[in-house]
């Protein structure tokens, strides 16, 4: 089995066990032992579960999300993390509500960043890198707020109440702030 096959494997039944029970009682032991490999295998990909929960996270969205990423498009991306949030609710809940929690804060974290850097860069592209940044880590912040009042609402605030939101703050506010520095 290639070295990606195995991965995939742990990443997939680390996915289907955080459906049915906490990620704070899955052990690499359990693991390993449902996906059928060694423990010696495991610890030659990662060092532990939570550097394969992240592995996860970017595998699955954030390459996804950096891939081609422009102004144009950043709302279909925005969209593409939501569904993929909605459609691994399960996992997400689970890493939410375990130690795993800062992982999945980092992924949503860098969603947002991916999403807010290239509008801020069209609105005014004089900005300083600083001021960009500024501006980049606390919309950031905002949509990581946001994304996460939702998983613990349930995911019951439709995906076009969260568009709208981010659409708001994303293209009105940054204009504003550009403007008046």
């Amino acid at each position: 089995m290639s070295k990606s096959d195995t991965e995939q494997l742990l990443s997939t039944t680390l996915r289907e066990m955080m459906t049915t029970q906490s990620m704070n009682h899955i052990s690499v032991a359990a693991l390993t032992e449902k996906a059928c490999v060694n423990r010696n295998t495991f610890y030659y990909h990662f060092d532990d579960i939570y550097a394969l929960l992240e592995w996860t996270f970017n595998q699955e969205i954030i390459e996804q999300v950096h891939t081609n990423l422009s102004v144009a498009n950043w709302q279909d991306k925005y969209r593409q993390a939501l569904m993929y949030i909605k459609d691994n609710r399960g996992f997400c809940m689970s890493a939410l509500h375990s130690v795993g929690r800062r992982i999945l804060e980092s992924f949503l974290y860098s969603v947002g960043a991916s999403v807010v850097r290239p509008v801020v860069e069209d609105i005014d592209n004089t900005i300083t890198t600083k001021t960009k940044d500024d501006i980049v880590d606390f919309y950031a912040g905002a949509l990581t707020a946001q994304l996460i009042r939702w998983l613990d609402g349930g995911l019951v605030e439709p995906e076009s109440d969260l568009m709208a939101r981010a659409y708001l703050m994303l293209t009105g506010t940054i204009e504003f702030i550009t403007r008046r520095r």
